[in-house]
């Protein structure tokens, strides 16, 4: 249930939501950043990030994740953050956010660790926790539990190319490599 597809058109994700309201704090809420700010510019401590991961709003988040989930958020979300968070969200298995709104800064960061964000207004008041939907990056096509399909701003094809590298730091590799063969 909570696995990435392949199609040839376009890669899709399906997961499990994980709902949150408007105003989550990135620093403050999805992770606790003064728990790691004395680590700040060094190598990420990636299991204390996954373990702090939503730790604050909902306790069971650490050990009740899976793989392939998905992060829904409403307005503002993640607003005041780190690379730290992208770094948790990602190493906590969440295969994407869908947020009502959020800083551009947050989905850059996001997608330098190859996790997609995806503005999607309305989506808090069509989802649910635990509602299993797809989304699909490249198109912007988001598959509601009830079937219904909800669009979003597509990701752009550099953007596809990133994400499935895994990250910025390895389609520049890819991109380097590439260009020297």
């Amino acid at each position: 249930m909570n696995q990435a597809s392949t199609s040839s058109a376009a890669r899709t994700l399906r997961g499990r939501v994980w709902k949150f309201g408007d105003q989550v704090c990135g620093d403050d809420g999805i992770i606790e950043f003064a728990a790691v700010r004395d680590g700040f510019g060094k190598p990420f401590d990636v299991e204390s990030l996954r373990q702090m991961c939503f730790r604050k709003l909902r306790p069971e988040f650490p050990s009740e994740v899976r793989p392939g989930d998905i992060v829904v958020g409403g307005a503002n979300f993640a607003h005041h953050n780190h690379v730290e968070v992208s770094v948790a969200l990602k190493a906590s298995g969440i295969s994407a956010v869908l947020v009502e709104s959020c800083e551009s800064g947050f989905i850059r960061r996001a997608m330098s660790q190859g996790l997609p964000v995806l503005l999607v207004p309305g989506i808090t008041r069509v989802v649910e926790d635990g509602d299993v939907i797809s989304v699909t990056p490249a198109t912007g096509k988001i598959e509601l539990a009830d079937g219904r399909v909800i669009d979003s701003p597509p990701f752009s094809p550099q953007m596809v190319q990133i994400w499935e590298a895994g990250g910025l730091v390895n389609a520049l590799a890819a991109e380097f490599a590439a260009s020297r063969s």
